[in-house]
């Protein structure tokens, strides 16, 4: 068969090529081990705390880890127009190494591994393109793609890991059981892909009530589940509370459909509930039981004394 004389392959001017996202431009650090592998930390402009307390930039769920253990100093020079980001230690227990080699201070260079108790950190200067892939990796590993959320499976991974640390330092966390009220009629009356629109902007709202610390996932359907590290019964009550009004308050608007829609919220806390994963999900589980039978659109904190008697068995209809 003879060639098409009109297939040609374009011939790009120099001017045309788009150099702009092959530059490298986007400090991270990517975790190559540890609980959350795979994440990774976009650093910006000044100093960057990581740690495994909650005001760290860079938590780290490590039990090794000081709670500010380490920080990064950026630094502009405008005689050559570089940037570069310094690593100090920050007098930790269990002290700072890269490249395996224990430092007190150090200049990273691309590629740089940083090992902070059993938690190892890659330093990477990536370009747009690169930049794009980490985070499409990293939303298709870890993230429920329609409400931006965790999975349930990626964030009882990161729950085993916080209760540890909580035993170990002798340390509160709650956990949150969510359950949008009634959902089945929004399904109903207007249809599942107007349904996944409201559970896109439920994650989002729940993202937004929550401290950045804090950890969310959609457990299934339209029931969501958080844990809140170092909370206590008032400052998760507070939290669920954030998270129940703002879903009462907002307006879920789809195409020209106006929806309003209300949560119930189970709260359950370590170690007066349980002391794992199974026993503090069914707790919690069971306030948001009590706070569905008491009407909906509430938070409900399970009773702290250990309750007898029967077990509720798992709701099996969908009219939540």
């Amino acid at each position: 068969m003879a060639a098409d004389p009109n297939d040609k392959t374009k011939v790009l001017q120099p001017s045309e090529l788009d150099g702009e996202h092959l530059r490298k431009g986007h400090a991270a650090l990517v975790v190559l081990k540890g609980a959350e592998i795979g994440r990774d930390f976009r650093l910006r402009r000044g100093t960057t705390v990581i740690g495994r307390g909650l005001d760290a930039d860079v938590r780290l769920p490590d039990d090794l880890a000081s709670r500010e253990h380490a920080r990064l100093e950026y630094t502009w020079d405008p005689a050559t127009g570089t940037s570069s980001f310094v690593l100090i230690d920050q007098k930790s227990t269990n002290h700072t190494f890269v490249n395996s080699r224990r430092v007190e201070r150090a200049a990273l260079e691309d590629g740089d591994k940083i090992r902070i108790g059993t938690t190892v950190l890659k330093f990477l200067v990536l370009d747009d393109i690169e930049t794009k892939f980490h985070e499409e990796v990293r939303s298709r590993i870890t993230y429920d793609q329609l409400s931006g959320l965790l999975t349930r499976e990626s964030l009882e991974m990161a729950l085993e890991q916080e209760l540890k640390r909580s035993k170990a330092y002798g340390l509160t966390l709650a956990v949150l059981m969510m359950d949008l009220d009634r959902f089945k009629k929004v399904n109903d009356a207007h249809g599942h892909p107007t349904g996944s629109r409201v559970i896109a902007e439920v994650g989002r709202l729940i993202l937004e009530s929550i401290r950045a610390a804090d950890v969310s996932a959609r457990y299934g359907g339209e029931e969501f589940m958080a844990y809140l590290a170092e909370a206590t019964p008032l400052g998760a009550m507070q939290a669920a509370e954030r998270v129940r009004r703002s879903i009462e308050e907002y307006t879920f608007r789809v195409d020209d459909v106006a929806i309003r829609i209300t949560i119930s919220i189970g709260v359950a806390l370590f170690p007066g509930h349980g002391r794992d994963i199974k026993t503090l999900v069914a707790r919690a589980d069971k306030a948001l039981y009590r706070a569905k039978k008491a009407g909906r659109n509430r938070v409900c904190l399970e009773p702290s004394r250990r309750t007898t008697g029967k077990t509720r068995k798992k709701r099996t209809g969908t009219d939540g």
